[in-house]
């Protein structure tokens, strides 16, 4: 690697360590560059070879982030969402996906329908996270004035859109392929007449024309179609960003290293467009509990934003993403201590915010949304405690807590309907083997417990050997509740009572009696 190129791949990582959170160094190197009349556009984008999950939105939450800081200092901005649906599909993943099969290396956005309801998905998930403007359609489509947009590049390239921009590169193959140390002819890929499919190779590069051999279905032939002839993924970067009039992006740090696309294009816009490359905003990896690569989306098995959201608020969420530098890897997970450990920092972060330290103001600054929490709330392992010990009765533990709670009872109740049960976190999922003894004394619970009673009890009520304190169960199904239940396992060896605790952990039943 030249000593330029060393150069320009370190400065890709530089940044302003005094600013109040590094969004706002992003922001004050845009507003430097294009000056306070510029609507600066952030690009985030993604291609839906499978659902979006919790790395992919830290490239859409870097955007928003930066977005927020520019709004905050006064410059108008607009966050591009670029679905990149015109990338073919990996014949493996076609191979493993019956919905795929038979779309191995064509477009994702051939797959129409699942190619969609991926994409709205992640829509909807957008909107939920206040990110996604509400008056968008369920395409992410918005109004010319809004400062969200949302591209289809399937879409965009098939109606030609690119095609002055891409007979542009077509001429100047020659030159591109000095720039980026590559072969012109693997500068382009062509998507067959025939066949429809992307495994085809390059023969002759014409100003009007390009010759290919098709792999899939045989075919020799020139096609004059421009919109079929896609450039490889950096020339297709720079071809978008220069129509698009791209001025920032988040990328992943492994397409910020050095060779990477983001170093190589330097070259591309200083010598042959003549332009600034966009600002670039590295992000480290986001990792999964124990795993020690990325999320694959493609693979599956990756959380998604729907998942977070169940259990956490959306300014939880992105208080999460934004806390740690950008250029830092971050690991997410609903296990119990990971879980209740990001309400804690999130609960001392607000508690700075109240006392006025600075770092904190900045990033609640960007994050802060409708519905902020006006003081402290109880701690995520209080709460999940009271759960426990009221039978997962959510308006009981909201009754006590207060309504300033309730949102945060009902996402430690999804936590532990959804999420807990596997890890074991729920007493009733604790069932044992043994055989209840007698309990009843003249048809009445006894005066006196013992902990061999109280075991007898659980035993009976929920096949469990211990559960919340009498107090609250006679709380929740009162003392003729229980007396009745007991004699239902006597007379039937039924648990109704566990049957009511159960429900109430079912999706739709939170509130069950």
């Amino acid at each position: 690697m030249s000593t330029t190129a060393g150069v320009g791949y370190t400065d890709l990582f530089r940044q302003d360590r005094s600013q109040p959170h590094w969004a706002y160094d992003y922001a004050r190197r845009l507003m430097e560059r294009h000056g306070p009349e510029r609507r600066v556009v952030i690009q985030t984008s993604m291609s839906p070879s499978g659902w979006f999950h919790v790395g992919n939105f830290r490239d859409t939450a870097c955007a928003y982030l930066v977005h927020r800081a520019l709004r905050r200092l006064g410059q108008d901005s607009l966050i591009l969402l670029s679905f990149d649906d015109y990338d073919p599909i990996r014949p493996s993943q076609a191979a493993r996906d019956p919905e795929l099969a038979g779309y191995g290396a064509r477009p994702l956005g051939a797959a129409t329908e699942r190619s969609r309801r991926i994409c709205r998905r992640y829509i909807a998930e957008l909107k939920r996270m206040g990110i996604c403007p509400a008056e968008a359609d369920a395409d992410g489509r918005t109004p010319a004035d809004s400062d969200w947009q949302t591209h289809y590049q399937h879409g965009r390239y098939l109606a030609g859109t690119y095609v002055p921009l891409q007979r542009r590169y077509l001429r100047a193959a020659g030159r591109l392929g000095k720039l980026l140390g590559q072969a012109p002819e693997h500068l382009f890929s062509v998507y067959c007449e025939q066949c429809g499919r992307g495994g085809t190779r390059t023969l002759r590069l014409g100003r009007d024309r390009v010759r290919y051999a098709c792999d899939s279905c045989g075919a020799l032939a020139s096609t004059r179609r421009t919109e079929l002839v896609k450039p490889a993924w950096a020339l297709d970067w720079t071809l978008r960003v220069t129509h698009e009039r791209i001025d920032c992006e988040p990328a992943g740090q492994d397409h910020c290293s050095a060779g990477s696309t983001m170093d190589r294009t330097r070259a591309i816009y200083r010598e042959y467009l003549r332009a600034h490359q966009p600002v670039i905003v590295p992000y480290g990896l986001v990792r999964q509990s124990s795993d020690s690569g990325k999320v694959s989306g493609s693979r599956g098995g990756g959380m998604t934003l729907a998942d977070l959201m169940r259990v956490m608020p959306p300014r939880l969420i992105l208080f999460l993403y934004g806390r740690p530098n950008c250029l830092s890897d971050f690991r997410i997970s609903l296990d119990f201590a990971p879980f209740v450990a990001a309400y804690d920092a999130y609960d001392r972060f607000l508690a700075r915010v109240r006392a006025g330290e600075r770092r904190a103001t900045a990033l609640h600054d960007l994050i802060a949304g409708e519905g902020e929490e006006a003081g402290p709330l109880p701690g995520m392992r209080h709460v999940l405690g009271l759960l426990q010990s009221h039978c997962y009765d959510v308006e009981r533990v909201i009754a006590r807590l207060g309504p300033a709670a309730a949102e945060r009872v009902r996402h430690a109740h999804a936590w532990l309907a959804h999420d807990s049960r596997r890890r074991g976190h729920r007493w009733i999922d604790r069932t044992s083997e043994a055989e209840p003894g007698d309990l009843l004394v003249d048809g009445d619970l006894p005066e006196r417990w013992t902990r061999a009673s109280y075991r007898t009890l659980y035993l009976t009520l929920f096949g469990t050997e211990s559960g919340p304190p009498l107090r609250r169960l006679e709380e929740s199904f009162g003392r003729a509740g229980l007396v009745a239940a007991v004699r239902a396992y006597a007379d039937r060896a039924e648990r109704p009572l566990r049957e009511r605790v159960l429900g109430r952990l079912r999706p739709g039943d939170a509130d069950a009696g």
